[in-house]
C-alpha cells in the first residue's frame, strides 16, 4: 500500500490504481499553510530573500558609483572589472563571473527597472516556496541565463538580474500551474495571467537592441523546469525534496556549462591574449599564454608568441628556453631563429 510522504500513513488506491501523494490531515495543513503564504502581505522583514537580493543588487551599484562609475552607464572595462558576464573572461577560466553578473547592472534605469521586478517576483516565490529555496532558485537560474548568453554569443558582454528575475516568473508559473500547491482557482488564475502578460511583455522588448533575450530565456526554461519539481516538494513538506531538487539542477548547469566552456575556451583564450597584447599588457599576456600552452604543448606558434611576450617581460631566461621549444616543433621558421639568436647575443 502506497503511504502518506509527510506521516506515513496508509493511503487507499483508486480503480485506475493511482494514489494521493498525502493524507486527508496532511493534505489540509498543507492547504492551510499554503494559502497563508499565498495571501501574507508582511513587510520586508518577512521576506528576507527579497530583501537580501535587493540590497547585494543596491550595494553593488553605490559601489561602482564610489568608485568613480556613472549612474547612467558604466563602460564595458567597468561593468568586466566588478563581475560582468564577458564571454572569453568567463570561458577562459573565470566561471565565477556565471554568478557574479547577476547582481552587476550596467546603468540606472537597469537596475531600477530590475528592481521593481524583483521585489514583486521574489515576495510571491517566497509564499510559494519559502526564503531560502527563492534565492537558490536566483543562483541557478541567473547562472543558466548566464551561461545560455554567452553560448549563443560567444563574445557577449552580459550583465543585470534579468535573467535571475525571468526564473523566479518562470518557476512559479510552472509551480501554480503543474505543482501540487494549494492555490485558490481565483487566484491562480489572476497570477497565471499576470506572470504571462509580464513574460511577453518583456521578451517582445527584448527583441530590440541592447537586450540580451537569449539570458532571459535561460532563466525563463530553468525556472519553468525547476517549479513544478519545487511546488510539489514544498506541498508535500518534504525540504528535503526541495534542497535535492536545487543540488540536481546545479550539477546539470555544471555539466552544461562544462560542455559550452571546454568546446570555446581555446578560441576565448585567443581573444583574450590578442586584448592583452593590444593593450601592452605582457604580464596576462603571459598568464595566458603560460595556461595555453600547457593545455596545446604542441602548438609551435603558442609557445613563439609566449617567448616574444616573455622578452618584453624582460624574462630573457624563460624567453630563451621557450624559444627553443618552439624552434623544436617546428624548425623551419626562420624568423624565430633570428629573434632567439638576437636575444642570446643580447645576453651575453
Amino acid at each position: 500500500m502506497p503511504s502518506c510522504l509527510k506521516c506515513g500513513t496508509e493511503l487507499p488506491v483508486n480503480e485506475e490504481g493511482l494514489a494521493p501523494v498525502l493524507c486527508d490531515r496532511c493534505a489540509g495543513v498543507a492547504t492551510s499553510r499554503a494559502r497563508q503564504r499565498m495571501n501574507a502581505v508582511g513587510t520586508m522583514r518577512d521576506y528576507p530573500a527579497m530583501a537580501a537580493l535587493v540590497a547585494i543588487n543596491l550595494s553593488v551599484f553605490i559601489a561602482m558609483i564610489i568608485n568613480g562609475g556613472s549612474p547612467m552607464g558604466f563602460s564595458p572595462d567597468v561593468l568586466i572589472r566588478w563581475g560582468a558576464n564577458w564571454g572569453p573572461a568567463t570561458m577562459s577560466g573565470d566561471y565565477w563571473r556565471l554568478i557574479t553578473a547577476g547582481f552587476v547592472h550596467g546603468s540606472i534605469i537597469h537596475i531600477a527597472f530590475n528592481m521593481w521586478c524583483l521585489w514583486s517576483l521574489c515576495q510571491l516565490a517566497e509564499r510559494l516556496f519559502g526564503s531560502l529555496i527563492t534565492m537558490g532558485i536566483y543562483l541557478l537560474t541567473g547562472v543558466a541565463g548566464a551561461l545560455l548568453s554567452i553560448a549563443w554569443n560567444h563574445g557577449r558582454l552580459e550583465v543585470g538580474a534579468s535573467g535571475a528575475i525571468f526564473g523566479i516568473a518562470g518557476a512559479i508559473l510552472s509551480g501554480i500551474k503543474f505543482g501540487n500547491v494549494s492555490v485558490g482557482p481565483m487566484q491562480r488564475r489572476q497570477i497565471f495571467s499576470s506572470l504571462i502578460f509580464f513574460i511577453i511583455f518583456n521578451l517582445t522588448i527584448g527583441l530590440g537592441p541592447g537586450i540580451d533575450n537569449m539570458c532571459h530565456l535561460g532563466g525563463l526554461v530553468s525556472g519553468l523546469i525547476f517549479g513544478v519539481p519545487l511546488a510539489t516538494a514544498q506541498a508535500s513538506g518534504k525540504k528535503s525534496f526541495e534542497w535535492a531538487t536545487l543540488v540536481l539542477a546545479g550539477f546539470v548547469l555544471a555539466a552544461l556549462g562544462y560542455q559550452v566552456i571546454g568546446a570555446n575556451q581555446d578560441e576565448s583564450r585567443k581573444v583574450l591574449i590578442g586584448q592583452a597584447l593590444h593593450n601592452g599588457d605582457f604580464v596576462e599576456a603571459a598568464k595566458i599564454l603560460e595556461k595555453f600552452t600547457a593545455a596545446h604543448p604542441g602548438d609551435a606558434q603558442a609557445h613563439a608568441v609566449l617567448g616574444y611576450v616573455y622578452a618584453m617581460n624582460h624574462e630573457n631566461e624563460k624567453a630563451i628556453a621557450t624559444y627553443k621549444r618552439a624552434l623544436e616543433l617546428n624548425p623551419g621558421n626562420s624568423e624565430l631563429r633570428d629573434a632567439l639568436e638576437k636575444l642570446q647575443q643580447n645576453g651575453k
